[in-house]
């Protein structure tokens, strides 16, 4: 199945959407690994509309100052899929 770059975001296109920067986004793909789905599209990787919704979650609660043990548990506990 072929998918349209259209249909996924960049990480630079993450960051406009989100309003964070490169680096935050990088180590929330990182850490939380898990719960974000990602794809490779030749050499790029891209990210659906499912991890721009779990990233935008985890924004939320990290301006709420919770850590990111809390936010991985708390994202559990909200029935966010894991991916792997």
């Amino acid at each position: 199945m072929v998918y349209l770059v259209s249909d996924y975001f960049r990480k630079h296109e993450l960051c406009e959407q989100l309003k964070v920067d490169k680096s935050t986004l990088t180590n929330w793909i990182k850490y939380f690994h898990e719960y974000i789905p990602v794809m490779k599209q030749g050499d790029v990787m891209v990210y659906g509309h499912g991890a721009l919704q779990v990233l935008g979650r985890i924004k939320e609660l990290r301006n709420q100052l919770y850590s990111r043990q809390t936010i991985k548990r708390m994202l559990k506990d909200e029935g966010y899929s894991r991916t792997y």
